[in-house]
């Protein structure tokens, strides 16, 4: 019976371990990264950008100030890595504003962390940031919120629903384990001759 108790306990701490293993190699992926010379800015000069983790080969589009804003650069990734210099537009009052980082969608290959955003203040003539300066302009007819392109797959869910087994039977181990060891019979004292 103990040798059972062992046998499953060890089953389930084995099934635990590879779970958790996979759920740390899952969480493990590269990020899209937007990385600019400077963040500070006079409208119609030009800033520096690179970035890491673009894949597959269709361009990395820079926007200015919203996800669909105007492109101000657009550059293929080298080994998913991309490097430019885009031009903050003419005229823009001083305030902050972000650059977005777009890549279209390439089916059976992932791109995480895309859209990639870095913030920038355009700065007035003298060079100081404005404090209190408004944040952009919102993009009007925009939808507000997250938007969801898919549902999650089944190999997701199917991992998940995994994970959450893997612990709830470790837990039923220890558990029963723990039950067992706190129940021994007491041992027998020996028979006075």
């Amino acid at each position: 019976m103990r040798t059972r108790r062992l046998g499953a306990v060890g089953i389930g701490g084995a099934f635990a371990g590879v779970v958790l293993l996979a759920a740390a190699a899952w969480a493990c992926v590269p990020v899209a990264t937007l990385n600019l010379s400077s963040t500070q800015v006079k409208a119609g000069q030009d800033i520096g950008i690179s970035g890491n983790s673009y894949n597959g080969t269709k361009p990395a589009v820079v926007h200015f100030n919203s996800i669909d804003g105007p492109v101000l650069g657009s550059f293929v990734p080298n080994g998913g890595r991309i490097d430019g210099t885009v031009t903050v537009p003419a005229g823009t009052p001083a305030g902050n504003y972000l650059l977005v980082v777009t890549q279209e969608f390439t089916q059976g290959v992932q791109t995480w962390g895309v859209p990639a955003r870095a913030l920038i203040s355009v700065v007035g003539e003298n060079g100081a940031p404005v404090v209190g300066a408004p944040a952009g302009s919102s993009v009007v007819g925009r939808p507000v919120g997250l938007e969801s392109s898919s549902a999650p797959s089944g190999g997701s869910l199917l991992l998940a629903g995994a994970g959450a087994a893997g612990v709830a039977m470790f837990l039923a181990g220890l558990a029963a384990v723990v039950a067992a060891r706190s129940g021994k019979a007491p041992v027998a004292e020996k028979a006075k001759a």
